[in-house]
């Protein structure tokens, strides 16, 4: 429900919070994927609204997806590393290999999404494939790397990664 005050409230600059905007920014990301297989679901009943949601969730996967992963290979994973015991650095490597695992199912979904109409059965399968994917690699960041980030990495390497943050989106310093 939404309440009336929300609607007036100011805006929080999750950019200068940044574990804070990574985890927004999963529920964005959760969001388009379900676009994603919902699209494929109505497709047949109608194309033209199935294929503008698919355009519009993939935009925003080459976009803000892209910028995502970037903030985490680029400034977060980097700035975590120091802190880490070995078991910690396994783990986010194996975080940052999940990303090369989605990357590769989001090329299926493009093969897929080339071939509409005759791929549907196809980019179905592939749609829930990356909802899936990403699903499972969410939750563990939502949980773990979120919780790493916040009690290993001091205020000064929070705040470059949010200056990186705002660079990668080509916005100035936070006010």
């Amino acid at each position: 429900m939404i309440r009336t005050e929300d609607l007036f409230a100011p805006k929080r600059d999750t950019l200068s919070h940044p574990l804070e905007h990574l985890t927004a920014c999963h529920r964005r990301i959760e969001q388009r994927l379900e676009l994603l297989v919902k699209a494929g679901e109505v497709f047949e009943m109608n194309p033209t609204a199935a294929r503008e949601a698919i355009q519009s969730a993939c935009a925003f996967m080459e976009r803000s997806g892209v910028q995502h992963t970037e903030d985490e290979e680029q400034s977060l994973f980097p700035r975590l590393a120091p802190h880490l015991e070995a078991g910690e650095a396994e783990f986010v490597g194996a975080l940052e290999a999940e990303h090369k695992v989605a990357d590769a199912a989001y090329a299926r979904l493009q093969q897929a999404i080339a071939g509409l109409p005759e791929s549907l059965a196809e980019y179905c399968e592939a749609a829930k494939s990356l909802r899936e994917i990403y699903q499972r690699h969410i939750a563990v960041e939502d949980d773990k790397l979120m919780a790493l980030g916040g009690r290993v990495l001091s205020p000064g390497e929070l705040y470059a990664i949010s200056r990186e943050m705002r660079a990668r989106r080509g916005l100035g310093p936070a006010e």
